[in-house]
């Protein structure tokens, strides 16, 4: 799986900023400047991770990505507990418990890319799975899980993708 990145509460944040971000921001498939992960986040598959400029993702952020992708866009932001998984398991196979399947297992529809656009705001708690879209300009609600496509630009979502404002 490659390695996973945990920033910590007990370790002094200049450590944090001096060494482990540093560290951090070299391992992302593509990383731009100014990228600021907050305190007690995770962050699993970092190679297959594309972070564009002036992102902030909030404290307890946890990013999960095996063979798919991570693509987040310029001037994007999150609350605290940003959860983005791009992987899901089979659950065709009946004759072994789900925690047996190898990775290899896979079958290809689950791990799907997850595109973060430009401008985006996602408030606390906000849960993204595989394969989601999420246009450019558009504000996440607190608490939303996002299982499809996000658009059109400019509009507000909130709880189990609901539509709640359109501005353009």
């Amino acid at each position: 799986m490659g390695l996973v990145y945990r920033i910590l509460d007990g370790i002094p944040r200049a450590y944090n900023k001096l060494f482990l971000m540093p560290s951090l921001r070299r391992s992302f498939a593509a990383c731009g400047k100014n990228v600021t992960l907050g305190r007690r986040s995770e962050i699993a598959g970092v190679e297959n991770i594309y972070m564009g400029h002036d992102v902030y993702l909030g404290a307890g952020t946890t990013l999960l990505t095996t063979r798919a992708k991570i693509r987040i866009g310029d001037y994007v932001m999150s609350g605290p507990n940003l959860t983005i998984i791009t992987g899901d398991h089979r659950i065709d196979i009946l004759d072994r418990p789900m925690m047996k399947l190898t990775d290899e297992e896979k079958a290809p529809d689950n791990d799907q890319d997850v595109v973060i656009g430009n401008d985006v705001w996602m408030g606390s708690g906000v849960t993204i799975l595989k394969g989601v879209h999420i246009s450019d300009h558009c504000v996440i609600a607190a608490g939303a899980v996002v299982t499809k496509d996000v658009e059109p630009e400019y509009s507000i979502w909130g709880g189990t993708r609901s539509l709640l404002r359109f501005a353009a």
